[in-house]
């Protein structure tokens, strides 16, 4: 009965689904342009030294995760970041999105995928990477970056898109989400690391930091990242935010405090974690790291 109910309602308002779906048809063309605009970098970079291929997108303002004891800000100093690696200077690289998002408004986006450093002498090395776009006059540019090692011949297997619907933003979006980064960081200290991330996650979350591929889904990246004791290893907050003005996609980043360093050892490592929720009454959830 409910059944035919629910379609006798859907047939007798067939205006509201079409005008509610418009958003999310002009996110979904914009998505498919910034994943483009991503393999255009690669493509422009071909046959260049690294750090020139890669420094190209990067944003004025871009922080780099690159290691303990701290995020890279700034195009410039990324670009000598990366320039300083010994092999950089005389290697080649090339990447491909495989999946990412895209805000409501189309103003904000996040890519990962596979890339592959060529060394002039070597073994060619693979690599996953984590990109979060901002769309400038000039086009779209590289706010937020890292890069972790992957397993040779290991096939990506991508989340699905996730595709802004619009929060029309009356809270203030960039001081929920950075509470809501210290409220992940608070419930990790009490119910474990496993738990908060099953907890703080959706099913089509990513986590690039599984030993083969791609973690999909809160559920598998919980169980990756810790065991079942209710422990933390590590404890954070967010040092600055970015949300995109639809109030639907956002970057917190800053440093995890280890919370028992050892000592002649960083005790703090850089992160940046990527966000999204429907409205401002859903809560925010991480949806890639």
């Amino acid at each position: 009965m409910r059944y035919l109910l629910f379609c006798a309602l859907a047939l007798s308002v067939p205006a509201v689904p079409a005008v509610a779906a418009r958003p999310a048809v002009a996110a979904q063309a914009a998505y498919t342009q910034l994943l483009d605009a991503d393999r255009g970098f690669s493509n422009a970079g071909k046959g260049k030294p690294l750090p020139e291929a890669i420094g190209a997108m990067f944003d004025r303002d871009a922080v780099l995760v690159a290691g303990a004891p701290d995020l890279v800000r700034g195009s410039e100093a990324i670009r000598a970041k990366l320039a300083a690696k010994p092999g950089n200077a005389t290697a080649t690289v090339e990447w491909s999105p495989v999946g990412g998002g895209i805000s409501a408004d189309r103003t904000h986006g996040f890519t990962y995928g596979a890339m592959t450093v060529r060394p002039k002498d070597g073994a060619a090395q693979p690599l996953k990477y984590l990109a979060y776009w901002v769309k400038r006059p000039e086009g779209w540019r590289v706010f937020g970056y890292k890069r972790i090692g992957a397993k040779e011949g290991v096939a990506l297997t991508p989340g699905g898109p996730v595709i802004g619907w619009g929060a029309k933003r009356g809270d203030d979006a960039g001081a929920t989400l950075k509470a809501s980064e210290s409220a992940f960081s608070d419930e990790a200290q009490k119910i474990g690391l496993r738990a908060a991330f099953q907890k703080w996650g959706r099913p089509d979350s990513v986590n690039l930091g599984a030993a083969e591929s791609i973690a999909v889904g809160a559920q598998a990246i919980g169980e990756g990242v810790a065991g079942p004791e209710p422990v933390s290893s590590v404890t954070w907050a967010a040092d600055e935010v970015m949300v995109a003005p639809s109030g639907d996609l956002g970057l917190s980043y800053g440093l995890l405090h280890l919370n028992q360093p050892q000592e002649g050892r960083p005790s703090t490592i850089p992160f940046f974690t990527i966000w999204a929720r429907p409205s401002p009454r859903d809560p925010w959830r991480y949806v890639a790291e």
